[in-house]
């Protein structure tokens, strides 16, 4: 027997592989809602993915299963438009039939320029998502946020944030805006706010689709080696790097955001917070050994002040000069929330040895 529940119950004493949900998606041909809809597949829901076009609707039909093809139905949208551009015909079809909105959807600049873009999709976008949310009566909304909405903070509880506080750029300030948002909604939706730090690629494949922080520095070497091996760099001068040795970039695989993700159709209590992270990832310094061994590029160092740098160091620098905030400081989050969540589910925790995180670097210049 298959059980459609619409609103969160005590599974505990249930088959959870008999529980299966219809989910709408936002963002869902992104880097991390790409893997949440396969993830979810697996899990036997029945998914509502929005996409802007009948392109994406053909990309995320091709790269599944035609049994799972039965239980996915794009919905044509924007999150830009309000009640994200769904026809009314089409949300009236749905209404009542959806059980958690996963709105993943957002844009992902740190350049002042784009500021107006970024509030509008970010801010704008969640007020369309949970206004259609409350229209359409679906019960559950999921917000995927960023684990930097505390700002310029060291550490960050499982709580809202105040908006009276330093953010490093447009895109974390946004955010944090977009959760009061959500925040606010919580005696009308059954509302969990899901905060990711750093995400890099898949841990047990080392594939990755973001420019995002390590691969900004990555970027950066790759750079720098081809400079060398065209000759405009001699291979014996020495390259500093901006990013502080004793730092720790708290990244996590995204394979283990989809996996606290994906417990979260079943296990998530509403009017609660979960941080996404790894407050055990290696210091910078030795990730920077991985790189240089894998790389093959030697004379790198890294150095914490700007003012050491050559006019040659800074052109090197400058494609990872946008991520330099989260490079020079560690910052941690209690993520006791996550934890709990995760063990309830039976999925495993976070994995991300010196082995897997080396395979990350390793796939990165080999692809």
């Amino acid at each position: 027997m298959v059980f459609k529940i619409i609103c969160y119950t005590d599974v505990s004493s249930l088959d959870t592989k008999e529980i299966t949900m219809n989910i709408m998606i936002t963002g869902a041909t992104g880097f991390v809602g790409t893997k949440l809809v396969h993830s979810l597949l697996e899990e036997g829901h029945t998914i509502y993915p929005l996409v802007r076009s009948a392109q994406k609707k053909d990309q995320i039909m091709s790269s599944i299963s035609k049994e799972q093809q039965s239980r996915v139905h794009p919905v044509i949208g924007d999150i830009t438009q309000q009640m994200l551009g769904i026809d009314p015909d089409v949300q009236n079809k749905l209404e009542g039939k959806i059980n958690i909105l996963y709105h993943t959807a957002a844009f992902l600049s740190f350049d002042p320029a784009d500021r107006e873009k970024t509030f509008f999709v970010n801010v704008q976008g969640t007020q369309h998502a949970l206004d259609l949310a409350k229209s359409i009566d679906i019960p559950a909304f999921y917000h995927i946020s960023t684990a930097y909405t505390l700002g310029m903070q060291d550490f960050g509880k499982e709580e809202l944030h105040s908006l009276d506080r330093s953010f490093v750029n447009d895109y974390e300030e946004s955010k944090s805006h977009a959760e009061h948002l959500v925040w606010q909604e919580r005696e009308k939706l059954k509302i969990s706010i899901f905060r990711p730090a750093i995400i890099v690629g898949d841990s047990n494949t080392g594939e990755a689709d973001t420019t995002f922080a390590l691969y900004g520095l990555l970027k950066a070497i790759m750079l720098l080696k081809k400079l060398i091996i065209r000759g405009r760099i001699d291979s014996d001068r020495s390259i500093r790097l901006l990013c502080n040795g004793e730092a720790s970039n708290n990244v996590v695989p995204v394979n283990y955001v989809v996996d606290v993700l994906t417990a979260a159709a079943l296990y998530a209590n509403p009017g609660m917070i979960y941080h996404i992270a790894n407050n055990h990832a290696p210091k910078n310094d030795q990730v920077m050994e991985w790189i240089i061994d894998i790389s093959g590029v030697h004379q790198l160092s890294l150095t914490n002040n700007s003012a050491d740098l050559t006019p040659e160091d800074a052109v090197i620098n400058e494609p990872m000069s946008v991520f330099h905030s989260y490079l020079s400081r560690t910052v941690t989050f209690d993520d006791t929330n996550t934890k709990e969540l995760i063990n309830q589910s039976g999925k495993p925790a976070l994995q991300l040895s010196n082995e897997k995180y080396q395979r990350l670097i390793k796939t990165f210049f080999q692809s």
